[in-house]
């Protein structure tokens, strides 16, 4: 398979770069489950440490937004935190080993989000997404952050008029693989033929699929349009890839008939 490189000068709202923080406030976020759990924060007397217990690890509190970020990339509510049923727990679409965790109380339009780390990561250089702001608390000493991730990269086009944000599932094989987002930071609607970047991390693809060479990528979308509307967009999008590669040609269109559709330029 010819990987094509190309000279991007737009790129909005990847994967790992930052969406728009919070826009509509609350809007987009996962919701919280029927019979959610409670989580308890506690506090570390000797080390001064916040803490919060998830899944059979220990999360401490880490740090807080860097810019912006989409709410899609609240990847699942897993409960709120105890005695306050409105600030909720989230794990992150960009982070599948869990390493993090965010928290964010929902009854505020510019509530900021914080986020707690694994800390059985201490000392360990892991993978951060990039809307992640270190606040550089002791307790984590000389912990590294690690963001570059081998990728696939998929390009769409945005061809269709009213589009705020272009939505997107992945899989493998009939295998999850990714969801997420892609916008423009100022939450403005799409210009038409602007270039948008989709990434697929190796991360997300361990135990999944044998990234030693080609695999096949399903993906299905939707939009958000100008008004809130969100929107099928018609068409399947399979192809393979490699980490590595780059693949343009996707394009999104629109015409009263069809609605938006997906249209493969290539």
């Amino acid at each position: 398979m010819k990987n094509i490189k190309i000279t991007v000068l737009l790129l909005c709202g990847m994967v790992l770069l930052p969406g728009c923080s919070l826009p509509d406030g609350n809007r987009g976020l996962a919701e919280l489950p029927p019979a959610a759990s409670a989580y308890t924060q506690r506090f570390d007397s000797d080390s001064g440490e916040a803490l919060i217990d998830y899944n059979g690890r220990t999360y401490s509190f880490f740090g807080t937004i860097r810019n912006k970020m989409s709410n899609s990339s609240a990847r699942e509510c897993i409960g709120y935190l105890e005695n306050d049923e409105n600030t909720h727990l989230y794990t992150l679409s960009e982070d599948p080993l869990d390493n993090y965790i965010m928290m964010k109380n929902t009854t505020g339009f510019m509530e900021q989000a914080t986020f707690y780390r694994a800390t059985d990561t201490k000392q360990k250089d892991i993978f951060t997404p990039e809307y992640i702001e270190s606040l550089g608390y002791e307790c984590w000493g000389s912990s590294g952050i690690h963001y570059e991730e081998a990728e696939a990269c998929i390009g769409i086009i945005c061809e269709a008029p009213d589009i705020r944000e272009i939505l997107y599932t992945a899989e493998s094989d009939g295998k999850f693989i990714a969801k997420g987002g892609t916008r423009y930071a100022n939450c403005k609607e799409l210009k038409r033929g602007d270039l948008f970047m989709i990434e697929i991390i190796e991360e997300r693809l361990k135990d999944k699929v044998d990234t030693s060479g080609p695999f096949n990528v399903t993906m299905q979308f939707k939009v958000i349009t100008v008004d809130g509307e969100e929107k099928e967009v018609n068409g399947v999008f399979t192809h393979d890839m490699m980490l590595g590669g780059y693949l343009r040609g996707l394009e999104i269109r629109y015409d009263e008939n069809s609605g938006y559709y997906l249209y493969l330029n290539y």
